[in-house]
């Protein structure tokens, strides 16, 4: 018989493969479990670190009154929520409340020593109303941070009044009035120098011996430099009513000093030596004549420049087109110049340059001026004008020696500018200028404005460095050129 007709063909052959053993598969199904358990653990380990980095710290504050703080009321720092209370228990003592709360992970460094809470309440007092927001929102916890430096704290002692508003206190300085009446004083009653505020009474009362009172007080520290061991401080709480030859002269200070009390202070024209924290004054009832014919050339703005630096004065002046717009304002330039010697003033090129094709003049210093061509350096963005006899009224002069051309900003680690007031003055630290172009840009993000357009930039030793301009690329800085001072 032939192999194609064979009967063995008509079958299906079979292919023969072969099978793992039993244990070998179980094996591998372990294996699978195993790192499907690893995964999950790893996953787990990531969502619990994830949820401890968000998680908030705990702290605790003793106070002696709850004042109807529950749960949930929150803890506040420049109207903004850092926190919440969880809890308040009575301590065994019975004379203290411990509030826990949690602060959120970006508040966690106001947990440091020297930090301040308090109970933020409705407060309604002669000279002072605070706290109506909480009528409405509920009541929540203040905080006023410590210093930076501080070392981590969870357990605070809390205050029954809310602190004066002093960003850090440690910068200031703080001082004792010392008098035989109160005169009227409280804790926030104001310290003023020629009717300006500069500071605050933190706390009033006895001596030891109950012979006197006592004011502790706080002197903010751009004007601690006011404050010599020869300054005289008396109340100025209070109407005064006297009656003369003239007739009837009243006397008053400001409405809060009337309601809440206030110390005024001057000091003679030989200033004495500065005092450090703890001196102690005599506060007397009113001042003697001549205290108040007083003053003294004093440097104010920063606790840390020489008792001999002196703030250059520039004055504020506007530059006026008599163009077809001017009445509406578009040709109307504003800015600060600085009267130099030789009968010169510095500063923006926009303010001092001559335009031939429409008629300016500058005002300042009460008086209206034509500018002319003559009598003009201009040097990038800045000028110098020489004026006549008649035209220049200013009542001093920034001296050339204390001109410094073509400084290099970097070498300084700060700055100081000013427009010759305290509330013009600030530092600025060089790590926040870019230099370009000439000039040295400064960061958007710091407050400068056209309100410093032509403000003097200084360093600590009291040399002018350059002049502050705004720009259409934001404010900067000028250095000011040779050509500008010979």
């Amino acid at each position: 018989m032939s192999d194609e007709t064979s009967p063995l063909s008509e079958f299906p052959t079979a292919e023969v493969r072969s099978v793992a053993h039993p244990a070998r598969v179980a094996g591998q199904l372990t294996s699978r479990v195993w790192n499907v358990t690893a995964l999950c653990f790893l996953v787990a380990i990531a969502l619990i670190w994830a949820a401890l980095d968000t998680s908030g710290t705990q702290i605790q504050i003793a106070f002696t009154e709850g004042h109807g703080l529950v749960p949930g009321d929150k803890v506040r720092y420049r109207g903004i929520d850092v926190g919440e209370v969880k809890s308040l228990v009575l301590d065994d003592d019975l004379k203290h409340v411990t509030v826990t709360a949690e602060l959120t992970a970006e508040s966690a460094p106001l947990a440091r020593e020297g930090t301040r809470f308090w109970i933020e309440k409705p407060d309604i007092r002669l000279g002072q109303i605070r706290g109506l927001d909480t009528l409405l929102s509920g009541r929540y916890v203040g905080v006023l941070p410590g210093s930076p430096n501080g070392a981590r704290a969870t357990v605070f002692e809390g205050l029954s009044d809310p602190p004066p508003s002093v960003e850090d206190i440690s910068d200031g300085l703080e001082i004792v009035l010392e008098s035989i009446q109160r005169f009227g004083l409280q804790r926030g009653s104001p310290v003023s120098y020629r009717g300006v505020d500069i500071g605050h009474v933190i706390s009033v009362g006895l001596t030891n011996d109950s012979s006197n009172v006592v004011a502790r007080t706080y002197i903010r520290p751009e004007y601690r430099s006011l404050i010599r061991d020869n300054t005289r401080f008396w109340s100025n709480s209070g109407i005064d009513l006297r009656f003369g030859f003239q007739g009837l002269e009243f006397d008053a200070e400001t409405l809060a000093t009337i309601a809440a009390g206030g110390v005024a202070m001057a000091t003679p024209d030989a200033a004495g030596e500065r005092v450090s924290t703890g001196h102690r004054f005599e506060l007397t009832k009113s001042p003697r004549d001549e205290w108040l014919e007083w003053q003294p050339r004093l440097a104010i703005g920063s606790a840390s420049l020489p008792d001999d630096f002196i703030f250059p004065q520039p004055t504020i002046a506007i530059s006026q087109g008599k163009g077809a717009l001017a009445v509406f304002g578009h040709n109307r330039r504003r800015g600060w110049l600085l009267a130099v010697e030789n009968r010169a003033i510095l500063g923006p090129a926009d303010l001092l340059s001559f335009d031939k094709e429409d008629e300016r003049t500058l005002e300042i210093w009460g008086e209206t001026i034509p500018i002319v061509a003559e009598g003009i350096i201009i040097s990038g963005g800045l000028a110098k004008r020489v004026l006549s006899a008649e035209e220049f009224k200013a009542e001093s002069t920034w001296p050339r020696a204390k001109i410094q051309p073509n400084a290099d900003l970097s070498k300084y680690q700060e700055l100081i500018v000013t427009c010759g007031s305290d509330n013009l003055t600030t530092p600025i630290a060089t790590d926040r200028l870019t230099f370009a172009e000439d000039r040295w840009q400064i960061d958007s993000r710091l407050p400068f404005d056209e309100t410093w357009h032509g403000a003097c930039v200084m360093s600590s030793n009291g040399n002018l460095l350059g002049i502050m301009l705004q720009t259409e690329n934001g404010m900067v800085i000028e250095n000011i050129k040779p050509d500008l001072i010979r």
